[in-house]
């Protein structure tokens, strides 16, 4: 049942543009903290000798130092050196964490998009390029490949070392083991482990490791990412010839074992010793875990308390007031947490939201403390925009187009099939013949609805509108192409409510108006929301507003009909609707009718034919055949159905992949998928790359891709592609980190 792809490449994808707003300071800019501030999904903080605070904006491509109190810039990095400076002067690149020296005054800056650590000087306000390393090889040590964590630890004849946790590190013959590298202080590659061995001889390979941390004795505190699991091991213990270090005590501190369904989400990115305790900010759950330095818990932090009155919050919906209520009670995605400049102040960093907060914890002794807001950087990226400013996005998460397809070359009957239940319903033959009255009024009314539509959008054109879901600002924007430039559609597209957690969006056109319709032969845009597992519907109305729909379909749960953490769909020219079903571990189908009342069909997965893993939808698309297309991404592959369910065929396998090699079937969770005619465009996500395939009646023909991770954003860097729409040779990728959407030719 697997297929293997034809192993061709060559450069297919040609950058075309991209829309979003980025950072607005000048690197001269120093003094109060503008008013319309914005950080852009900030990663890395620490606090320096000097009480001064650094923070990697890492969508912004630079590196903020602020005073204490958060209202002050200090310094805006955009590079660790002005122009002339050799190596310092070259542009920082997704600059991610950031670690200060214990009694020296520097800062170390894992540079990832550059592949090294940059260290900085400082004196007073004066900050100045010392040097960088871990770009070149040199001792026998590879160059680093993605730095992440960095952490300097004290020896014990007083010289110090740095570690740095090499995130996807990999070699021919070392294809999945990444890396934890140590270096003298001078930068100098000493050498590196790959695998931890327990005193009773478990392994934990390093896969995907991260956040990095260490104590005053000199152990190491890993963020093994993708075992879900905290390591701590002695920083200076040997390593043998197949990099792997033995550890005397157990070296497991904290861990999720390899969850399922929700428990997959639990991803711990970073780790943080600070005095005698260990912190472990968790992604979905919104905590912070504390631990003594032997692994006991101590306590989980979890709510916090604001300790200032608000001035007046912009309300552009009716339910910004309930985000700004969360802003105010709950830890939000916490990434890195930091001492401040006493022992019960900290910062954490809220990629997801854009700010940095300033905490007082005083009884991290209790088991469930009370945390103290005392500051905050960094506002909702909400900004509108002007005629030369383009809107800001916090977490675009998918982008759609309303353009109609192109025709599908079907292989099968066109109708969608019905079950006897819903054929054989008095009420529902009775609704139906309800709509097809309506829509013989719509013909007497309007003559022929297909031409009706672009009359109708008074002002908004059908053939060149996108659609983005700005999920972090619970609404959706529109922007209108125009000879490769996109032009924003002043103010929210939606006059109906939009829900916090919508994620997905897909775009129907019925072949027959359905009933109640304001906009006959307009499409239906669908919006599934992963907190509530239910699809909001929307029309057009007259005046080229999205309008709400009928009912939502589906509700939370794992039962018929219900859903758990939807992600993709797909719908076809019949009103089948396939949401991708994540956290249960299927796809759910549904059906609309000419009525508009939308109906459960059946939920499916990858029969498996003996396997064990579980299946791990996250993304869906109809090809030409209406066969269902799926990225099963901790499978490392896509997977292919008939439209019932059937499986048809399966192609992709684990590997990391490199731009120009021909084996395009190498995949590292495959997050996104989009169809253009025969073409299937993947969002390879851990290779960071964009790939296209042709796709064939028995499998995909690898075509080319291009590596995104690592390039400025201009020329259409990524750093976390999301969903992605693609229609007549181009293809639009949102990026729900650098909040912006990419734009591609092939």
């Amino acid at each position: 049942m697997a297929a293997t792809p034809k192993k061709t490449t060559k450069a297919v994808f040609q950058h075309v543009t991209l829309y979003g707003q980025s950072a607005k300071e000048s690197p001269n800019f120093r003094g109060p903290v503008p008013e319309d501030f914005t950080f852009n999904s900030p990663v890395g903080v620490c606090m320096d000798r000097q009480q001064h605070v650094w923070v990697c904006d890492t969508g912004n491509n630079r590196v903020l130092v602020l005073d204490k109190t958060l209202a002050r810039i200090i310094y805006v990095l955009y590079s660790p050196a002005p122009a002339g400076q050799g190596e310092g002067s070259v542009p920082f690149r997704m600059p991610f964490h950031v670690c200060p020296h214990p009694q020296k005054n520097l800062v170390y800056i894992t540079d990832m998009g550059n592949s090294r650590v940059v260290v900085m000087e400082y004196q007073g306000e004066r900050i100045d390029f010392a040097f960088a390393f871990g770009n070149r090889a040199e001792n026998g040590g590879d160059p680093l490949q993605d730095p992440n964590g960095v952490t300097v630890v004290t020896q014990r004849d007083g010289s110090y070392t740095i570690h740095v946790n090499d995130e996807f590190f990999h070699t021919e013959t070392d294809k999945l083991r990444n890396r934890c590298v140590r270096y003298d202080e001078h930068g100098r590659y000493v050498d590196e482990f790959r695998t931890l061995i327990d005193p009773d001889g478990t392994r934990h390979d390093l896969y995907w490791p991260q956040g990095l941390s260490s104590d005053v004795e000199g152990s190491l505190y890993i963020a093994n990412t993708g075992s879900y699991e905290i390591l701590k091991c002695p920083a200076n213990a040997p390593v043998n010839a197949n990099y792997e270090l033995k550890a005397e005590k157990p070296v497991v501190n904290h861990r999720f074992g390899q969850p399922t369904g929700v428990g997959m989400l639990n991803i711990m990115r970073d780790v943080s010793v600070i005095g005698e305790r260990v912190f472990v900010p968790d992604h979905v759950l919104n905590t912070i875990t504390v631990y003594s330095l032997d692994g006991t818990l101590e306590s989980t932090l979890a709510g916090v308390r604001p300790s200032w009155n608000h001035g007046d919050e912009p309300v552009h919906s009716l339910t910004d007031p309930l985000y700004y209520a969360m802003e105010d009670a709950a830890l939000l995605n916490p990434y890195v947490i930091c001492q401040g400049e006493e022992d019960d102040i900290f910062f954490v960093s809220e990629p997801f939201s854009s700010r940095l907060i300033k905490l007082r914890i005083p009884h991290l002794d209790r088991r469930f403390p009370q945390a103290q807001m005392i500051a905050t950087l960094g506002a909702r990226r909400d900004m509108p925009g002007t005629a030369r400013v383009d809107p800001q996005f916090n977490c675009v998460t998918a982008v759609t187009g309303l353009q109609p397809p192109a025709k599908a070359l079907m292989s099968a009957s066109t109708e969608a099939a019905l079950p006897d239940y819903l054929q054989l319903n008095p009420f529902l033959q009775w609704y139906d013949q309800l709509s097809q009255t309506m829509l013989d009024a719509y013909r007497l009314w309007f003559g022929d609805v297909a031409k009706l539509a672009p009359a109708l959008l008074s002002g908004l054109p059908l053939k060149d509108l996108q659609l983005t879901v700005d999920a972090g600002n619970w609404r959706i924007k529109g922007y209108r192409e125009r000879e490769e430039t996109f032009q924003a559609i002043a103010g929210n597209l939606v006059e109906g409510y939009f829900l916090a957690g919508n994620l997905g969006v897909t775009v129907y056109h019925p072949k027959v108006p359905l009933f109640g319709q304001l906009c006959p032969g307009t499409p239906l845009v669908l919006v599934d929301n992963f907190n509530f597992g239910t699809v909001t519907m929307y029309q057009i109305g007259p005046f080229g507003r999205l309008l709400n729909y009928g009912l939502p379909f589906g509700s939370y749960g794992k039962g018929e009909g219900c859903m758990r953490g939807p992600q993709g769909m797909a719908v076809s020219d019949e009103g089948e609707v396939f949401v991708v079903d994540s956290l249960n571990c299927r796809i759910a189908k549904w059906q609309i009718l000419p009525t508009g009342l939308v109906i459960f069909i059946k939920n499916f997965s990858w029969d498996g034919k003996g396997e064990q893993a579980a299946f791990t939808p996250t993304d869906v698309a109809l090809d030409a055949h209406n066969r269902v297309l799926v990225t099963d991404q901790f499978n490392n592959r896509i997977c292919c159905f008939d439209r019932n369910g059937n499986a048809l065929w399966a192609c992709g396998r684990e590997g990391y992949w490199e731009e120009g090699q021909p084996d395009g079937d190498k995949l590292m969770l495959p997050t996104s998928l989009a169809i253009d005619g025969d073409k299937l465009i993947l969002n390879d996500l851990v290779n960071r790359a964009l790939k296209l395939f042709r796709i064939e009646e028995n499998g995909l023909a690898f075509l080319g891709g291009i590596s995104l991770f690592k390039l400025q954003v201009d020329e259409g860097g990524v750093w976390m592609p999301y969903f992605m729409h693609a229609h007549n040779g181009q293809v639009q990728i949102a990026d729900s980190t650098y909040n912006i959407v990419q734009v591609f030719e092939y």
